[in-house]
């Protein structure tokens, strides 16, 4: 066993020094660190984590004890469970019970106990089982039942789900279904039963029971189809219900039997059964806060029931385009862009309308719209909610005078998203499809290394933190560039996307409302040659050296270049983040989010609405409803990494997926940023206005004009061109 003593020996170094690099404390040298840290990798040393525990006094570690992990209830509780408590600052650990027995129990919760689990969810599947005892026993929250003697439970309402399935039988008129259920000594089981069982058979439905497991559950079906020609089966759990499915397509004849089941939320749609669903990603997270709450001694109710996500449909409306013809979609190209030509196939196979997809590139589109004045072979058309204000009324019909009632849906919406992505003035024009926001991405292995934090301390003389300014943003990425840092780990500290004039512009005003609210200034008047201005220009010059020559072309590359782990840091619109937890990512492990520098980001994505000249417009409208409504909108989210819907950022599947998205919903509405006052009803025309801005950064960039002259040269065009904003 390798000993601190072994590790000073090794390293050249006192023992406390390898101490304090350990435990991560004292003020040690980066050359220090260095040392040490390699003699631990020469002589193999690992880190005793109960040691450390016995040391501190204190275990940050919650347990969770499940039945079985083949279940995806579990792994989806295990996930949102684990979530939260990462983000809280503890360490969440799984035991698996060997058997259903008491003793497996009790062995498991010992496990737990020895491991020094501060707190512990149990699924319990027996009765009477010893919980933890006595000083410095953990907390204990029973999940699914509340078991003989629990002090606290959270999970939901098997017996009313039970009703709800049969519900949904009766009134489909089933006159008699298979009941296929674990063993009723399990008390969630045997709740689901009598719920199911006493609503059905007071409908008139007959019940044909089966208490079975998965190991014998196709005899059991197979044996009960000889007797019964029952046109339902219904099933407690998921993994019943699919290998009823599998058995039903292999042994019966057509027609087979109509599959009903509990089921674990699903973002996306899996056609095969009837679905009553529970959201087990949230109850982990949930269960995982109140033991955090127990934990410090807050007060907490004994019991918590949490509400069913119940029947989800993906079902398209009824609506038939009236002349048979195919609904023709313009789109820019980003990640969304994929995900809208898979749920547009979806559509097409549940309505048979057929969706044709044609994706543009940011510059292509400008000739593309200009022409959508005159006439247009597209019905839905996706503007970026920028250009709404310049284009809307010129190609869109507002969505009024399709449906009147189409306001009542903008309710749906994450906050803020109505405000900016439907109206220009007060005309309803379009429906959110990706809205995002500007946001900072870093890797957090890089920021958290001990060594590194200690070279930045010496190097830099402050610590090393995730920047909130562009000064800091701007120093950090140097420290982290190979050009000012040979030593640096990665090659470039940050990136820069300065593909076309928009795109450079757009970067430039990141920096721009870092130091100011808005674009216009108290009186309504916009200068583009501010002292704020010419600031940030200035501190986007500085990054030049320590980002990959020439910049990136466009987000997407910005995204790929972060994901390779050639930067340290990436400014990007959430909308294009979705690669960086792709399985080509090399950081998705240590990707860390917050807001840009300033806090104040700017907001993007796309808004869909439909052409002036568009024949099929109702049926336009149908199929904007279908896709921005639950659960699609969910879909889309968990797909792409964006969507409009509110729900879609309390799914904590996406959530899981994209963490990033709970400070989108926390922070979209907060951003300013706007290019002229919100009651202002004059057209802004905003791809003219960030091509000059972007012309003049580029300038600025190459070094052909001073920030000065470039910012002065920008606002003397800008005074010509929009005479009524400056």
């Amino acid at each position: 066993m390798v000993t601190i003593k072994d590790i000073a020996r090794e390293a050249g170094v006192s023992q406390g020094t390898v101490s304090n690099v350990l435990n991560g404390r004292g003020n040690v040298s980066s050359e220090k660190i260095r040392l040490v840290q390699e003699a631990c990798r020469r002589l193999g040393y690992v880190p005793n984590e109960r040691a450390k525990v016995l040391r501190r006094g204190s275990n940050r570690v919650l347990g969770v004890i499940v039945p079985a992990l083949e279940e995806k209830r579990h792994t989806d509780f295990f996930s949102g469970f684990r979530a939260h408590a990462e983000s809280h600052g503890y360490e969440a650990r799984l035991y698996i019970l060997r058997s259903d027995d008491r003793e497996a129990e009790e062995a498991a919760l010992r496990d737990a106990q020895s491991d020094m689990v501060s707190g512990i969810a149990l699924f319990s599947r027996c009765r009477g089982a010893r919980l933890p005892s006595g000083e410095g026993a953990p907390a204990v929250l029973h999940i699914e039942h509340a078991a003989e003697g629990c002090r606290h439970f959270i999970g939901f309402d098997t017996e009313a789900a039970g009703r709800a399935l049969a519900g949904r039988l009766l009134s489909r008129g089933v006159p008699s279904a298979t009941l296929i259920s674990g063993s009723l000594r399990f008390p969630d089981e045997a709740a689901f039963v009598r719920g199911f069982t006493e609503a059905a058979e007071a409908g008139g439905c007959i019940v044909h029971p089966i208490a079975t497991d998965l190991r014998r559950v196709r005899l059991a079906l197979l044996q009960a189809s000889e007797q019964y020609a029952d046109s339902a089966v219904v099933c407690s759990r998921l993994e019943l219900a699919r290998t009823v499915r599998s058995t039903t397509q292999v042994f019966l004849p057509e027609p087979r039997p109509a599959i009903y089941c509990l089921s674990p939320l699903f973002t996306l749609p899996e056609p095969d059964f009837y679905k009553y669903e529970f959201d087990y990603r949230q109850l982990g997270s949930r269960a995982a806060g109140r033991l955090l709450r127990i934990l410090s001694g807050e007060p907490a109710e004994a019991s918590c029931v949490l509400p069913a996500a119940g029947f989800r449909s993906f079902a398209a409306p009824s609506v038939r385009p009236e002349k048979n013809e195919a609904l023709n979609i313009v789109t820019l190209d980003s990640p969304a862009a994929a995900t809208l030509r898979s749920m547009a196939t979806l559509y097409t196979q549940q309505t048979g309308v057929p969706v044709n997809i044609t994706v543009y590139s940011y510059d292509a589109t400008s000739e593309v719209y200009a022409g959508l004045q005159r006439e247009s072979v597209f019905d839905i058309i996706r503007l970026d909610i920028t250009w709404l204000s310049w284009l809307a009324e010129k190609i869109l019909v507002p969505l009024t005078d399709i449906d009147p009632d189409i306001p009542e849906s903008l309710g749906s919406f994450l906050r803020g998203v109505p405000e900016r992505c439907c109206r220009v003035g007060r005309t309803l024009y379009t429906l959110p499809a990706s809205p995002s926001m500007q946001m900072l991405f870093y890797r957090t292995d890089l920021f958290e290394s001990a060594i590194l934090r200690r070279l930045y301390q010496e190097r830099c003389h402050e610590e090393l933190r995730v920047p909130r300014t562009f000064t800091e943003f701007n120093r950090i990425a140097a420290f982290f560039s190979r050009q000012s840092n040979p030593e640096s780990p990665v090659p470039y500290g940050a990136t820069l996307t300065l593909g076309s004039t928009g795109v450079t512009g757009s970067e430039y005003l990141c920096r721009l409302f870092a130091l100011q609210e808005n674009l216009y200034d108290g009186e309504g008047r916009i200068r583009l040659d501010s002292e704020a201005g010419i600031l940030a220009l200035r501190q986007m010059i500085r990054l030049k050296g320590s980002v990959q020559p020439g910049g990136c072309p466009w987000w997407t590359d910005t995204a790929r270049s972060f994901a390779r782990g050639d930067t340290a840091m990436a400014i990007l619109y959430n909308n294009f983040a979705a690669p960086l937890v792709g399985h080509h990512s090399r950081v998705q492990d240590n990707l860390g989010y917050a807001m840009v520098p300033g806090g104040n980001p700017q907001l993007g994505g796309g808004a869909l609405g439909i052409s002036r000249h568009s024949r099929n417009k109702k049926e336009s409208l149908a199929f904007l409803r279908w896709l921005i409504g639950e659960p699609v909108a969910s879909a889309v989210g968990l797909l792409c990494g964006v969507a409009p819907s509110a729900a879609a950022y309390e799914n904590y599947e996406i959530l899981g997926s994209y963490p990033w998205l709970r400070l989108v919903r926390d922070r979209y509405h907060t951003a300013k940023g706007f290019r002229q006052h919100p009651e202002d009803p004059r057209p802004f025309n905003e791809r003219l206005f960030i091509s000059l801005l972007g012309i003049a950064v580029k300038n600025a960039l190459s070094g052909a004009m001073t920030p000065e002259q470039a910012l002065r040269s920008a606002q003397l065009r800008f005074e010509e061109e929009f005479p009524e904003f400056a």
